[in-house]
């Protein structure tokens, strides 16, 4: 069985991109990617900047209004009638005014040198020139970053230099025409000082509000009109003036005065200062990229730092919302609802890089337990049964009704149970099992306990939807079956730790789980199927699919003879197949595997992923997750357990030899690790 992409459409565009050159590519020293693009190139997918709780999207000319996204702050989409991710006010709007000449009215008069994004630091840096009229032409460079320091601030920083002298004006603007809601109040309050912009917008539908301020520190040079609040000065030619822009977003669900939270933060961050800021970001990336996957390969190496990249930018500890498949980078596609594809493709590799970023996602769930729980009751079951699509504020379902999977695709649940178990079983922490594994995985027991029957044959679930969208209705579905099986194993171990006897009916319901074969053995997708099992297994890979070796053997057998070529695909599945093939021996195929599963989905020129082949929007993160996933614990034979975790041998690609991380977080402790094809890996102490 493979996924099917039966995900909603995206645009169409265009793209062309480079990769900046680096000497001395190495194993050893493979440098991180600078990617871009170069001049003018009509229809690119923008860049991506986020920290977590900020996402932007600048465009070709970066100080121009441009999509944003703010953690917390959601709107009621009028065609689905759902609590949504809201496009957000873009705060790093700025307008350079040379010889009475607006730029923002006049961006036919700019173009495009070069724009890149250093993935070292999440840095983005673009050139162009503005032609200013009277033989005057202006060079900018724009650095934007989103500060992981502190994760309520975006940091710009223009560099202007003149060709000839004249008069120069520049102002900050926070550009809120066209998002959806209402500008409620542009006044800052009495007596505020330091603060150039500020402003209280409400979202469509009323359901929250988001407080944006902004400070620009510019060169002594110019000096501040009260009246028009511009910046202005006679520039001299030659000269190289400077201005940093800092902009704090808070949206209500973080603190109920947004606007005056983002005023006390904006100037929070002119206290620290923009080169301050810099820094510590610059250093809390180098901390991340400490758990850089290391390959021999180049091209694949490439495409596991920009999912690095993309997913950790995507993700921060302060983050209370859940993570979008899309992350922040847009609120159209899936409406930054969070599914199953955070615990089952992007968990792990946050897991193992990042421990308290893998708990904020967690914590979201846990916010959501009391909605699961009134869903449970309202389907007639018992425990918590937790959404397909997650709304940001409470964690309850927000799917839109046109879609089958809001009622139908309840694998979610055990989903979210094994992610809690990896992060117990990885980060040892009592006080967490008390408040937050042991509540979560006692409701999905119960909830898995009234979902089936027991049947002579064992313990049954009929009437449900896999992982395959095309596929509705299915008794006894391979994946569901096998991941209620792991969870029930789970909730039984975790009973155990908290010095609870478990109700007999979970070790039955765990020892009975029906699973549907072929006359052959074959493990099959669900019950009368003829299509194996295969793919439903290699999603359950990295936590351990609890499968007799015959019966994988019988499958891996029956996917080679029927695996079908030439159709489309989401590339997670791609990878996450990629691992179990390399497993069964396969190292050819498991590199065609992984190679198709980024090849297929990479997006010129920023390296983001589409969601399939033939799409044109980034960012889409569960392909990245799983290309992380497939390498950190797949291909590298470790699972996640209570004593040692370098469980398999290594079965890596045919093109790789071995693969290093310099830190893993091995229950609060910093390991290395090492894992050479046919060997079991090597965890060691830091």
């Amino acid at each position: 069985m493979t996924a099917r992409f039966s995900r909603r459409g995206m645009l169409s565009a265009t793209a062309a991109g480079f990769l900046l050159p680096r000497p001395g590519w190495g194993f050893e020293n493979a440098p991180l990617p600078v990617l871009g693009r170069q001049g003018e190139s009509p229809g690119v997918d923008p860049a991506y900047l986020s920290n977590g709780l900020l996402g932007i999207r600048p465009g070709r000319i970066p100080i121009a209004p441009a999509p944003a996204c703010v953690a917390g702050f959601v709107y009621r989409r009028p065609e689905y009638r759902v609590e949504c991710l809201s496009p957000a006010p873009y705060p790093l709007t700025t307008d350079i005014r040379i010889n009475g000449i607006h730029l923002l009215e006049n961006l036919h008069r700019t173009r495009l040198a070069s724009q890149k994004l250093d993935m070292s630091s999440g840095e983005l840096t673009t050139e162009f020139t503005f032609d200013g009229g009277n033989e005057v032409r202006a060079a900018v460079q724009v650095r934007q970053i989103a500060p992981r320091s502190v994760p309520s601030l975006l940091l710009q920083r223009i560099e202007l230099r003149l060709s000839a002298s004249a008069p120069i004006e520049i102002s900050p603007r926070i550009a809120a025409t066209d998002v959806p809601g209402t500008v409620l109040s542009e006044e800052a309050p009495y007596r505020t000082s330091g603060v150039d912009c500020s402003m209280l917008f409400q979202s469509l539908g009323h359901l929250s509000q988001l407080g944006i301020a902004v400070r620009m520190i510019c060169d002594a040079e110019f000096s501040k009109s009260e009246r028009s609040g511009r910046y202005a000065a006679a520039a001299a030619a030659g000269h190289v003036y400077t201005f940093h822009t800092i902009a704090a977003l808070v949206a209500d669900f973080y603190h109920p005065e947004p606007h005056l939270e983002a005023i006390r933060l904006v100037n929070w961050g002119a206290q620290i200062g923009p080169d301050s800021l810099t820094a510590s970001n610059r250093r809390e990336w180098r901390e991340l990229w400490k758990s850089r996957v290391l390959v021999d390969d180049r091209d694949d190496q490439r495409a596991l730092d920009a999912s690095f990249f993309y997913l950790h930018a995507s993700n921060h500890r302060s983050n209370w919302n859940g993570m979008a498949p899309f992350g922040l980078s847009s609120s159209r596609y899936y409406m930054g609802h969070s599914f199953w594809d955070t615990e089952t493709m992007s968990f792990l590799p946050l897991l193992l890089s990042a421990p308290a970023v893998a708990e904020s996602l967690l914590r979201f769930r846990c916010r959501g337990l009391d909605a699961a729980r009134k869903a449970a009751a309202l389907f007639g079951y018992r425990g918590g049964q937790f959404p397909w699509e997650a709304a940001p504020l409470s964690g309850a379902e927000a799917t839109p009704t046109f879609a089958a999977t809001g009622w139908a695709e309840q694998h979610v649940v055990p989903d979210v149970a094994l992610a809690f178990w990896q992060y117990q079983m990885a980060a040892g922490d009592r006080d967490f099992l008390r408040d937050a594994t042991w509540p979560v995985l006692r409701a999905v027991a119960e909830w898995i306990e009234s979902r089936g029957i027991e049947t002579e044959r064992g313990f049954e679930i009929l009437n449900i939807m896999g992982p395959d969208e095309s596929q509705n209705g299915l008794n006894n579905n391979a994946y569901v079956n096998l991941g209620c099986r792991l969870a029930m194993k789970a909730a039984v171990q975790c009973a155990g730790w908290m010095g609870y006897p478990a109700p007999a009916s979970w070790t039955r319901i765990a020892k009975s789980m029906f699973l549907p074969r072929s006359a052959d053995g074959t493990l099959t997708v669900a019950e009368g199927s003829r299509q194996n099992a295969f793919q439903d297994v290699s999603y359950l890979f990295p936590f351990g699919p609890d499968l007799d070796r015959a019966t994988l053997e019988r499958t891996w057998k029956a996917y080679r003879a029927a695996a079908p070529r030439g159709r489309a695909e989401v590339a997670f599945a791609v990878a996450e197949r990629a691992a179990l093939a390399a497993s069964m021996g396969d190292r050819r195929l498991a590199a065609q595997l992984f190679r198709t599963a980024w090849k297929s989905v990479w997006l010129e020129p920023f390296g983001m992923a589409v969601e399939a082949p033939g799409g044109t929007d980034g960012c889409f993160l569960t392909n990245m997750g799983a290309l992380l996933q497939a390498a950190m614990v797949g291909f590298t034979g470790i699972r996640i357990g209570e004593t040692e975790w370098n469980r398999y041998e290594a079965s890596l690609p045919e093109n790789w030899s071995s693969i290093e991380i310099e830190r893993i977080y091995v229950q609060g402790k910093e390991k290395h690790l090492i894992a050479k094809h046919g060997e079991k890996a090597e965890i060691t102490d830091v």
